[in-house]
């Protein structure tokens, strides 16, 4: 830099450079000046500054009263908010909350927008409100399912959404029960095909008759019943596609713009509640108890904490987590029951844990910072135009160093960034726990039909199982991948022609495995998949599909899946044409086999019930133990005769089953059997069970070890039973 100086001083005059020389002086007094006045304004704004904040700041109090509106009475729906205030977790947060319960004319979305709370707990009318233009903030969500369902007597034969027409139902107001709304709309049943009627909050209204539907929830009202001994059906919104959020913690957008740093004390302060609650279930029923007085019972409680805890599933899903993609389909199944006109006031709905919201004192000083600046810029301005020429010999003097610092500089940093790239990448790239492979797309006859290895994380051979996968192609790796997963190369395709990611679940037949693959194009035929190894997760739900649906004791359908097995198959007759048979089957004498010999014994009868059922059936019939010592056959295309005859070969292989008790003592027992079918009078479900149970009731009455049938084999007319 020194030789390029010098050789643009050899074509100056020697005038030209003195001059030069008393700029270069002048302009180095100018820049002592000029950080002297710079001092000098830092000193005053720092002290204007001060001021402001000394006549303006307010101090807290030492806590800070805040109201919260729960929607109902003191119960164990609201364990986590008491596990808060009674633990001192809103107290630590210099909190003191105020917990208001709830009732028809105290809820929870009027109590925030009024003004008589900061904050509440709410279902889907929180979103529904929102959705129309008022102010509300979603903090979490503590339910991650509704409790809410539709309750009706089991004696009314309401079973399904669309027999709720013409029935008297209560429920809550529109925007409280959004999701039976929905739930109606979107079967296609209008509200005027329902005679909705307001929702007395006692259940005592369904007992009696006086309505057919009640609203309820899931974890309270059906215990109620269950105490009584009444038996009742549940139509429950989240089988018909309606899952929607529900217990969710709001406050307003004026509470968040004004207090944003109580808005997440509220929130921390809550979750951890909720966090102590789950886990100590029993401390928070003696706290209702013996503080609260609540009126439910210790049982009463004990299995309302139990349903809330399916709801919850603390063990699965981080309490209070909310999925915005998931309020955006609660709100698009608004629009599409024509609750709403459109979702556009969902945006800022979902509180942000890193708040866009500035402080008061803040905007402040930026008003105070600004005018500050504002006079700076014009005293500057001033003394600019006032050493004009000062400020052309510095910019003389720079520029004899732009030419090679500029390119210096330019250099290091492309350098730096390069550097800082890849150090970035490789640490992401060698420490993600999950597998991760670049890879590059190969063609034959212009059609994708393999790719290739270029490199593998150090996750990769525990997560797939596979080594030494580097420059290998694919097919090399594992051969018949092209016909066992065909699928996989065609999500490749769309991933490298359309450059949009794709994640998606497959099993991979070679490895025995199920993955979970995001696939991201990089370019050019290039491309990256990370692997996730949810081989066990799978499993896992296969068991819990398998627990969900079959008798642990005899291997057999449990009763609510062979009724969906029995349904689907009537269902396929009524489309498709065909017959079916129905055999009802009860021990004889199974309470003395239980009193003489004890349940372990009472076990194996029923076990071998079982092993004779599926080794005489076809593998076409459906099986199921309806409960206790009953079971049900179902017999497709098998009708009269052919279902006694099926009947007797039954009875006659118990009567022979015998059982080793010891070695000294065996075991026989025998079996009543009721027999229907199909008739033009005799086509639902629900009647075959109840006139297979009355030719079984008949057996029995005539001396057990015995089937008979409802129906006149040659006539297909019911067999008039003196009962």
């Amino acid at each position: 830099m020194l030789q390029l100086v010098v050789a643009k001083l050899k074509g100056v005059t020697q005038k030209k450079l003195v001059d030069s020389i008393h700029l270069f002086i002048s302009r180095c007094a100018f820049l002592v000046l000029q950080k002297v006045f710079r001092i000098s304004w830092f000193l005053l704004a720092y002290h204007f500054i001060g001021f402001i904040n000394t006549a303006y700041a307010v101090p807290l109090p030492q806590k800070q009263i805040v109201d919260l509106q729960l929607r109902w009475h003191h119960q164990f729906q609201f364990a986590g908010y008491y596990a808060a205030l009674e633990k001192g977790y809103y107290a630590e947060e210099g909190l003191d909350v105020r917990l208001h319960p709830g009732d028809p004319l105290h809820q929870p979305v009027e109590a925030v927008l009024s003004g008589h709370a900061q904050y509440a707990e709410g279902n889907s009318e929180v979103l529904f409100r929102r959705l129309q233009g008022k102010p509300l903030i979603a903090l979490a969500a503590i339910f991650q399912h509704s409790p809410s369902i539709l309750l009706v007597r089991k004696d009314s034969k309401i079973d399904k959404v669309h027999k709720l027409i013409g029935k008297k139902i209560m429920l809550m107001h529109s925007d409280q029960d959004a999701d039976f709304l929905t739930m109606f709309l979107n079967e296609g049943i209008s509200l005027a095909q329902l005679n909705i009627m307001p929702s007395s909050y006692n259940i005592e209204d369904l007992i009696s008759g006086k309505v057919d539907v009640f609203n309820a929830y899931i974890t309270n009202e059906p215990y109620v019943l269950e105490e009584r001994g009444i038996p009742y059906d549940i139509i429950d919104p989240n089988n018909y596609r309606i899952d929607f959020y529900s217990d969710i913690l709001f406050t307003s957008e004026a509470e968040l713009f004004n207090h944003p740093k109580r808005v997440d004390a509220i929130r921390r302060a809550t979750l951890k509640g909720w966090s102590y609650a789950m886990a100590h279930p029993e401390e928070i029923i003696d706290l209702l108890i013996n503080h609260y007085a609540v009126e439910k019972s210790r049982n009463h409680l004990q299995n309302e904490a139990a349903e809330m805890r399916k709801l919850i599933l603390p063990d699965l899903i981080e309490i209070g987590h909310i999925n915005p993609e998931r309020f955006q389909r609660m709100a698009d199944s608004f629009v599409q029951a024509g609750m709403v006109k459109h979702t556009q006031n969902l945006e800022g709905f979902v509180y942000d844990l890193a708040p866009k919201h500035l402080p008061r004192w803040v905007l402040v000083a930026l008003v105070a910072s600004l005018a500050t600046i504002m006079l700076i810029a014009t005293i500057t301005s001033y003394l600019l135009k006032m050493n004009r020429r000062l400020a052309y010999a510095e910019t003389e003097l720079r520029s004899y160093n732009s030419i090679l610092s500029t390119e210096i500089e330019e250099r290091i940093a492309i350098e730096n960034s390069l550097r800082n790239s890849e150090i970035r990448y490789r640490s992401l790239f060698e420490n993600m726990l999950g597998g991760v492979a670049y890879c590059q797309m190969l063609y034959g006859d212009k059609q994708i039909n393999d790719f290739i290895f270029l490199e593998v994380n150090p996750g990769f051979e525990p997560i797939t199982g596979l080594k030494n996968v580097n420059g290998k192609t694919v097919t090399e790796v594992i051969p018949e991948i092209r016909q066992t997963n065909p699928e996989l190369f065609e999500v490749l395709e769309r991933v490298v022609i359309s450059t949009f990611p794709e994640k998606f679940e497959i099993y991979l037949k070679s490895l025995t495995a199920w993955f979970s693959l995001s696939i991201y194009s990089t370019g050019n035929d290039f491309f990256m998949i990370i692997f996730d190894n949810i081989t066990e997760r799978q499993q896992l739900q296969k068991k819990y599909e398998h627990m969900a649906h079959v008798d642990f004791l005899t291997g057999l359908s449990n009763r609510g899946y062979f009724m969906e097995l029995a349904e689907a198959e009537l269902l396929r007759i009524q489309r498709y044409g065909g017959t079916v048979s129905l055999l009802m089957l009860d021990l004889d004498h199974f309470k003395k086999i239980n009193d003489n010999y004890g349940h372990q014994i009472g076990d194996r009868v029923l076990q071998k019930v079982s092993e004779v059922c599926q080794s005489a059936l076809r593998d076409v019939d459906v099986m199921g133990r309806l409960g206790g010592e009953e079971f049900v056959i179902l017999l497709p295309e098998t009708q009269g005769k052919e279902a006694i005859e099926v009947a007797e070969r039954l009875r006659g292989l118990f009567a022979n089953a015998d059982i080793s008790i010891d070695d000294k003592q065996i075991l026989s027992f025998t079996t009543s059997i009721g027999v229907v079918w199909l008739t033009e009078q005799i086509t639902e479900l629900s009647a075959l069970l109840h006139y297979a149970d009355q030719a079984l009731y008949q057996a029995k009455r005539s001396g057990r070890n015995k089937v008979l049938t409802f129906l006149d084999v040659n006539t297909n007319q019911p067999v008039n039973f003196d009962l």
